[in-house]
């Protein structure tokens, strides 16, 4: 059974005297039990079934007698209040998986902290990777008052995602033709890549004359910089190096007029444009790792790629950070995902996307194992 050492999101007092403002001073005086870290950041080793550790609660102020408090795995609404007012999406913990050594404890007169009590969470091997889940733990006692805002203490605990596959571009290539209709007024693409050695213009994906993401444009565009090009063009004014792994994004909100490179979750670079959208199957169509077929060279992508998606709506930065990794296929306003990992099938020229069932053309994308797991720096 293992231990683990996790980060404390610490209320100050500041933020207990923001709680108890509609106080009395009187009240403000009186001892009160609440949990001090009231956000905690788990982290999970690769075969740990189990993780126990400490929990605790604390007084204000010490007392002349013993204060008995008492613990309980909260409801799921807590869970679901939380996520309303931050925006998140997190799930609780099976509770099965939860366990309390005792649901009582004490804290002994003269003293500000309670008895420890072990909080195990087991069967860890079954939580899925990717996902953030949350255990809420309420504290009460019936000789003193809770502090408002800080009787529960959330536990959230994540098993990070490992990728060890991807898919080889050596003038390889997947062709696309969304459903005859499709329109992108707001759009995001996003892809992990990784550079083995570059040419002077490098096809990640798009749309040829259109709304196409590419590494460099020589003689006018450095062949090591991110540019995107079609309607309009502009690009990063930092060049990507080979022999390492990037996050790379394309947003662009429709409403707003602002389109924008990201590169590891960080904004490179941005622009303003006037654009309604545009229509992925124009000119020669949407073309991941290089456009086969096209006139002016088919301008091939030497690398890896993986987690390569299309998006109908422009994402945020948080979003965008938050799902290097991996994203549910079933998201929405996800438009097409290839996870790049041998999981998609192949088959009589074909590869299909894990969002929507899409067949794209290919010559065959080869899946490399890696030595050590993708990570982004």
């Amino acid at each position: 059974m293992n231990k683990h050492i996790f980060s404390y999101l610490v209320l100050g007092g500041a933020a207990l005297l923001v709680g108890a403002c509609n106080d009395s001073e009187s009240d403000l005086l009186k001892p009160k039990v609440y949990f001090e870290s009231r956000e905690n950041m788990l982290s999970m080793e690769d075969e740990a079934e189990s993780i126990t550790f400490d929990l605790t609660s604390r007084l204000s102020t010490m007392t002349s007698s013993q204060v008995d408090v008492s613990y309980a795995i909260a409801d799921p609404s807590v869970v679901d209040e939380y996520n309303a007012r931050y925006g998140t999406a997190y799930e609780m913990l099976d509770v099965s998986h939860i366990k309390l050594s005792s649901t009582t404890s004490s804290i002994p007169s003269g003293k500000l902290y309670a008895d420890n009590v072990k909080l195990e969470l087991s069967n860890l091997e079954t939580v899925e990777e990717g996902k953030t889940f949350v255990v809420p733990v309420r504290v009460q006692s019936a000789s003193v008052p809770t502090l408002p805002g800080t009787s529960i203490a959330y536990f959230f605990l994540s098993k990070p995602i490992k990728i060890t596959k991807v898919g080889t571009f050596n003038s390889n290539y997947i062709s696309i033709r969304f459903p005859a209709g499709t329109y992108f007024s707001s759009f995001t693409y996003e892809t992990l890549i990784y550079i083995n050695r570059l040419l002077n213009n490098n096809t990640i994906m798009g749309t040829e004359g259109i709304m196409l993401l590419r590494i460099g444009d020589a003689p006018g565009t450095p062949k090591d910089y991110l540019e995107i090009a079609g309607q309009q063009h502009y690009n990063a004014t930092e060049g990507m190096k080979t022999g390492r792994w990037y996050h790379v994004a394309l947003t662009y909100d429709q409403p707003s007029g602002r389109t924008v490179m990201y590169v590891n979750g960080t904004k490179w670079a941005e622009s303003a444009w006037g654009i309604p959208g545009f229509d992925p199957n124009a000119d020669v169509g949407f073309n991941i790792g290089m456009i086969p077929n096209f006139p002016w060279g088919t301008r091939p992508l030497y690398g890896y790629l993986s987690e390569t998606r299309v998006w109908s709506v422009a994402r945020t930065e948080n979003q965008l950070k938050q799902n290097m990794l991996g994203v549910d296929p079933k998201s929405d306003g996800l438009a097409l995902y290839y996870k790049l990992d041998g999981s998609e099938t192949q088959e009589g020229g074909s590869i299909i996307d894990a969002a929507k069932g899409i067949g794209g053309t290919t010559n065959g994308i080869a899946i490399k194992t890696l030595d050590t797991p993708v990570a982004i720096n």
